[in-house]
């Protein structure tokens, strides 16, 4: 493990404050879920959580199945970009999301974008955060069983 020499006190509510540098260099922001584990060593360690690994392995068996009820292309994306799709047109999706597309997330409702002949976006968000979004393609198409596969997700990601 690699030794980085800045010492932080423990406040008293049992706080350390992790340095603006250290977040900066490790992509942390306000929100971002982290695991605390102890070794048997007594040494403390932090880590960032990485809530797409967990979106894609709750989201990704689901898709065949809505893509076939709504007869349309699903696609997964997290926060900043797309994760997989399923159905037909889903592969030009791919890279990061539009900006649009991200700040849309954040409203925690569904929208559609002008991006390959239209996409509705339906949020998977919990109790505190949005983890991405489960997407239609074309938007035009029904989008009914997106709402409540996406409460679900988002439901199952909070407990994380």
């Amino acid at each position: 493990m690699e030794k980085n020499g800045i010492v932080r006190k423990v406040d008293g509510l049992g706080r350390i404050v992790i340095p603006r540098e250290f977040r900066k260099l490790h992509k942390i922001a306000l929100g971002d879920p982290m695991e605390i584990s102890c070794l048997d060593s007594g040494e403390i360690v932090l880590r960032k959580l990485d809530m797409t690994l967990a979106l894609r392995e709750l989201a990704m068996p689901v898709l065949p199945e809505l893509a076939r009820v709504a007869g349309v292309g699903i696609l997964l994306c997290g926060r900043s970009e797309w994760l997989g799709g399923c159905g037909e047109g889903t592969e030009r999706f791919s890279g990061a999301l539009p900006e649009a597309a991200v700040r849309g997330m954040e409203e925690r409702k569904g929208f559609c974008l002008d991006i390959c002949g239209g996409v509705y976006f339906e949020p998977i968000a919990g109790d505190a955060d949005v983890f991405g979004a489960l997407c239609a393609y074309p938007a035009n198409a029904p989008v009914a069983a997106l709402r409540p596969a996406a409460a679900v997700l988002g439901g199952a990601l909070q407990k994380f």
